[in-house]
């Protein structure tokens, strides 16, 4: 095949950090390469220097033959180099249509954002977000897209919806890097696969190999069937309410998204809201946490009427972590955790932060900011915790460790846990109850290990 983007030597620095270390890539047409690795590996850094966003410190990067490593990032797109953000970066104050026009689309939108063609990026749902950064990605046919996690927060049908798309692009001759932590993705629509760690490649080749390779399962993939270390107990927990919620409802501008929703966690309990994107899961969180109002019903916390201000919640002991990044960039790392809680605890539950304490926030991945949400969640003592898409951006080998972490702040602390959730085998893992949500209703509920989830969340 023909080598669209060829990539050599190269190294990104920040400051003293050296983030990526003497790389070598081939993108080829009409091939799909995965770059994976650990959070914080440099996989988003190396997508940003091939796309001209940040500077390479060495090495070169040649499209179609001719080098482009001196080009600003707006004459790499014009060459056609295209890319996805691993935050979208939408254009939020112009409509869909407007959003692809301004990228060069000569037609229309096609297929499910039709139907959404004058509304604006605020009014999709995040499947519908996602969709419309890879269409406006691919509106003036690039030769080679780099995609940043494009399945983050998506569900199964849609996560095989993208697999297909993308093969497409390939199919048609598009070199496609894909940046991406659903391995099931990676393995299903990858020719080939490179694994980065601490800004080095430390192996390349095909999928198949590249999953059974020692040193990839070590550094970023884990053991199979990992399972978090502490198990659920045999019956639910005997504790107190830690949150009730009766008749909620919520929505956007006046208009309700999720309806009459009923569920409640004891404290002690790990409980899971599972639902497809679009469901009303993370409405229904925001609504809970005080940041989205509340048209009709009531939400307790602890016993008490919960107030309306996040910050209130915070002080009578309720965590949130939502999927935003909500870091103080412009802190360290130590400095974000010492602000919410026990410094000490947080490095406990993700030991993996202990090299990162000096280093700005703003300087971390999307991975590493998670974990430290997660971390900064966990010092406080939370004696109710709401943790939105829990696996959201992290790499394999640490979701087993989370969910430990999960389960042993509700078993020893005594602490309250409602988790959203779309991969269903981590909520059966952690959970011990859940709540299934479908259009804004909960449609069912019961033990998280009894519930027929597949048929739920399918049919």
């Amino acid at each position: 095949m023909t080598v669209a983007l060829a990539v050599r030597g190269l190294s990104v620095r920040f400051g003293p950090v050296t983030v990526v270390d003497g790389v070598d890539l081939d993108l080829e047409a009409g091939s799909v390469t995965g770059l994976i690795g650990p959070n914080g590996a440099g996989k988003t850094t190396v997508v940003d220097a091939l796309a001209g966003m940040v500077p390479a410190a060495a090495g070169t990067v040649s499209l179609a033959g001719a080098r482009i490593d001196e080009l600003p990032a707006h004459r790499r797109a014009r060459l056609g180099l295209a890319r996805t953000f691993q935050a979208l970066e939408l254009f939020e104050d112009l409509t869909v249509a407007e959003n692809l026009l301004v990228a060069g689309a000569t037609t229309g939108p096609t297929d499910e954002l039709a139907s959404v063609a004058g509304l604006r990026p605020g009014r999709l749902t995040s499947a519908q977000r996602s969709l419309l950064a890879l269409a406006r990605a691919t509106a003036a046919g690039p030769k080679v897209l780099l995609l940043d996690e494009p399945a983050a927060g998506l569900d199964g049908d849609r996560r095989q919806a993208l697999g297909r798309r993308i093969r497409e692009l390939a199919s048609g001759g598009m070199a496609v890097l894909l940046v991406e932590h659903d391995m099931g993705l990676v393995m299903d629509v990858c020719d080939r696969v490179a694994v980065l760690d601490r800004g080095c490649l430390i192996a390349s080749g095909h999928p198949a190999a590249v999953r059974a390779d020692e040193t990839v399962v070590a550094a970023y993939l884990g053991r199979a069937g990992a399972r978090p270390a502490t198990a659920r107990p045999a019956s639910p927990p005997a504790g107190g309410p830690a949150l009730e919620v009766t008749g909620l409802t919520a929505g956007y501008g006046g208009r309700p998204v999720v309806h009459d929703v009923e569920l409640s966690v004891a404290e002690g309990e790990v409980v899971a809201l599972l639902g497809l994107n679009g469901a009303g899961k993370s409405t229904t969180m925001l609504a809970i946490s005080g940041a989205l109002p509340v048209m009709a019903g009531e939400v307790r916390v602890l016993g008490s009427a919960a107030p309306r201000r996040s910050h209130r919640l915070a002080r009578m002991g309720v965590a949130t972590v939502t999927q935003g990044r909500s870091l103080f960039d412009t802190l360290t790392v130590a400095e974000n955790l010492r602000l919410a809680g026990d410094l000490a605890l947080a490095v406990q539950a993700f030991p993996t932060l202990e090299p990162l304490l000096g280093r700005s926030a703003s300087l971390l991945s999307g991975g590493e900011a998670r974990m430290v949400a997660l971390a900064r969640a966990l010092s406080t003592r939370p004696r109710l915790l709401l943790v939105d898409e829990v696996s959201l951006g992290l790499a394999p080998a640490l979701v087993a460790g989370l969910l430990t972490a999960l389960r042993l702040v509700a078993a020893e602390e005594g602490a309250g846990v409602l988790v959203v959730e779309q991969h269903l085998r981590l909520a059966v893992d952690v959970a011990d109850r859940a709540y299934v949500m479908e259009r804004g209703r909960i449609t069912a509920e019961g033990r998280a290990g009894e519930l027929a989830l597949d048929t739920l969340l399918t049919g």
